[in-house]
């Protein structure tokens, strides 16, 4: 399955609240071709689309998400906090999410994103969403840092893409990613070296860097042999 150069970085947080369905449907209007967003459960097992493991940065609200219900984030306001015009966008579940996603004829990459201690529970009930509700031919993917959830969606769903997050590459990437069948390693991409992207493509993986919003570095990794540009501005990338 190929995936598109550019990736909105949950949804297209440069241009509409992250994590919030407003995000996707700028990244639609964009013309971005891929989402990328965070799965993560509330204290009811209900899988959202939310980034952080505490409230504040991106709603009206505070404390531990895990410590939440879902009826309470749900009275949230996550995207006042972006702009007057977002204000009363509520956090969507992943089932949401993704019903638009394909509605809008995007593909999308699904980070597992679990609270802290949470990685297998996260990612058994993400999976089961994605089973039930993703039904796109357009390009998917799961993510995560958390070895231990992609192992369970090696398991639980081993037809469906994963890519390694790695922020600094530390010693046994490569193999790690190679042990869990990923097709992609997705990393950081001030840490990402011409080197690491060959030592990728000598796998068989493809090469995908996080979040690129400058045009230079976007033409240095392009240039480098990147694969996919995750990032907050694809309008502004997709100008290149």
């Amino acid at each position: 399955m190929e995936f598109p150069r550019i990736v909105g970085h949950r949804g297209a947080a440069a241009l509409a609240p992250e994590n919030t369905l407003a995000g996707f449907r700028a990244a639609a209007k964009a013309d971005a071709g891929m989402v990328e967003l965070d799965a993560k459960l509330s204290a009811d097992g209900i899988v959202i689309c939310h980034h952080d493991n505490e409230l504040g940065r991106t709603s009206n609200g505070s404390g531990p998400v895990a410590a939440q219900d879902f009826a309470a984030l749900r009275a949230l306001d996550a995207g006042g906090w972006f702009g007057p015009d977002f204000a009363g966008e509520r956090i969507p579940t992943l089932a949401e999410a993704l019903a638009l996603i394909a509605e809008l004829g995007m593909g999308v990459n699904v980070e597992i994103k679990p609270c802290p201690g949470r990685e297998r529970e996260t990612a058994a009930a993400t999976v089961k969403i994605v089973r039930e509700h993703w039904n796109s031919a357009a390009p998917f993917q799961f993510s995560s840092f958390k070895p231990a959830a992609l192992e369970v969606a090696l398991a639980d769903a081993p037809d469906l893409p994963r890519g390694y997050l790695t922020d600094d590459f530390k010693e046994g990437w490569l193999d790690d990613a190679a042990r869990l069948k990923s097709v992609s390693v997705n990393g950081n991409f001030r840490r990402y070296t011409k080197e690491r992207i060959d030592a990728v493509h000598a796998a068989g993986m493809k090469a995908l860097a996080y979040t690129v919003n400058e045009p230079a570095d976007a033409a240095r990794l392009l240039a480098d042999g990147m694969d996919i540009l995750v990032t907050d501005c694809p309008d502004r990338l997709l100008a290149l």
